[in-house]
């Protein structure tokens, strides 16, 4: 008998029943989403995002530099497995007095390595590097285009040279500054960018914009321009005709919405108008891939006015309106890997005879086994043997970082002779296979003469 104990670590392909999908407004793919503040908003936003037949939407989150928890955000990373939701990850700083704190050139590694911690859910792992630095206060108290160039390369090359499944996004703008003291028009701030970084724009994966209905957060859904819901189109032709873009980017809106409130319009009007931008404007248009407005949940006055939950937990019209809205349903791509932990096989079987074994994996990957559907690896083999297919069950879940066990069974030839076989991408296990005459003969060790007992051959 050999035991054949062996830990090996493969790409998976015949678990891989997700369907393939390259995020492009030319898939069929859920493209609502929302800004969340906290991983606690998650159910909501799965109530929402994937209602109506939709499946896999989209979040938009904010991790700061210091709340760089492992657990917090592993969690995070899990529940969105679980939810089938597409994290869309800003990364940020913290806060000093009155304005976001500068990041720093070397801190480019540590936000790397913590980043590729993460077990995220899917393959696209989308970043978006920073916020609105045409604001003063969004860059440690100064608008500098061309230092944020050179951090935001610094940030980005470091990303995709640790993972080149890191989707980089640039960090969304707002297209209603002006030029002042404290803020800096959108053309202006793209124009220094590039002076400063020329290919910057070309090392892009998407393009992250705030369309809001400026200025006020009062414009129509019907209206266009640089600072109406419209504002990516201006982006793009800006950085097509401008800055000489050869690459089609994607848009990610991850900023939108209109608020409610004293200022703003009454509540059925908000949830109103973003229906109508919604279903005639981003739901239709190719180059949209995702919407998240902001916010769900926020009850601090700053932002109040664009949460989608009141200060007693109920939600405003918009997210009623929105949950109704028929979705799309899709799956994006997920890295599927396992790792073989164990799996014991006969050395040689005598002919006609059946052996039931047990292989043991370990999911190491992004996906949820039989998440989809039943999960089954078929077997190869080579010459007059039978071994069955390793299958998990139709109700069999295996979740990344769990170990299952599977059982197997291996039905010898009817002659005699050297026989292969296999599962999935998992290396060729060899098996001899003797004629029943000989095995009265006494030509066997201890091992093997246990192993036949086992299998009833020696009684």
């Amino acid at each position: 008998m050999k035991k054949a104990l062996f830990s090996i670590v493969l790409i998976l392909s015949l678990f891989s029943l997700i369907q393939p999908a390259v995020v492009s407004g030319q898939e069929q793919i859920n493209k609502f989403g929302i800004h969340i503040l906290e991983p606690a908003d998650l159910d909501k936003a799965r109530e929402l995002v994937n209602s109506a037949g939709g499946d896999w939407g989209w979040v938009t989150v904010v991790i700061r530099d210091d709340e760089m928890n492992f657990e917090k955000w592993q969690d995070f990373m899990d529940q969105c497995r679980e939810k089938h939701l597409v994290p869309i990850v800003r990364i940020a700083t913290h806060t000093q007095n009155s304005y976001w704190v500068k990041p720093k050139m070397e801190e480019a590694e540590t936000w790397t390595n913590f980043l590729s911690s993460l077990n995220w859910p899917t393959q696209d792992q989308y970043v978006i590097i920073f916020n609105e630095p045409n604001h003063a206060k969004e860059w440690g108290g100064e608008v500098n285009p061309r230092e944020f160039a050179r951090i935001f390369t610094e940030y980005s090359a470091k990303l995709k040279g640790k993972n080149q499944n890191f989707k980089i996004l640039n960090a969304g703008l707002d297209l209603a500054a002006p030029n002042s003291k404290e803020t800096m028009d959108a053309y202006y701030f793209l124009r220094e960018m590039k002076a400063e970084v020329p290919d910057i724009f070309e090392k892009l994966d998407g393009w992250a914009s705030h369309s809001y209905p400026n200025h006020g957060f009062v414009g129509k859904p019907w209206e266009t321009g640089k600072v109406s819901i419209k504002g990516y189109e201006w982006e793009l032709w800006v950085l097509k005709n401008h800055f000489g873009l050869q690459k089609t980017l994607p848009v990610f809106i991850t900023e939108t919405g209109w608020p409610s409130g004293t200022k703003y319009y009454d509540e059925v009007t908000a949830a109103t108008y973003l229906k109508d931008a919604l279903e005639r404007v981003w739901l239709e248009d190719d180059r949209v891939v995702a919407v998240t407005p902001f916010v769900l949940n926020y009850q601090s006055e700053l932002f109040a006015p664009f949460s989608w939950f009141d200060k007693d937990g109920q939600p405003y019209p918009q997210y009623n309106l929105v949950k109704s809205m028929p979705k799309e349903s899709w799956w994006p791509k997920q890295i599927n890997q396992y790792e073989v932990k164990s799996i014991l096989l006969p050395s040689f079987m005598p002919t006609q005879t059946s052996y039931k074994g047990k292989i043991t994996i370990k999911n190491i990957g992004q996906a949820i086994w039989g998440d989809k559907e039943a999960v089954e690896i078929p077997a190869q083999t080579k010459g007059d043997i039978e071994v069955s297919n390793l299958a998990l069950g139709e109700k069999k879940k295996v979740k990344p970082g769990e170990i299952v066990e599977i059982e197997f069974s291996i039905n010898s030839a009817s002659q005699e002779g050297e026989f292969e076989f296999s599962w999935g991408e998992l290396p060729m296990q060899k098996l001899k296979v003797l004629p029943s005459s000989i095995l009265t003969e006494a030509r066997f060790n201890l091992w093997e003469k246990f192993w036949l007992k086992l299998i009833g051959v020696f009684k």
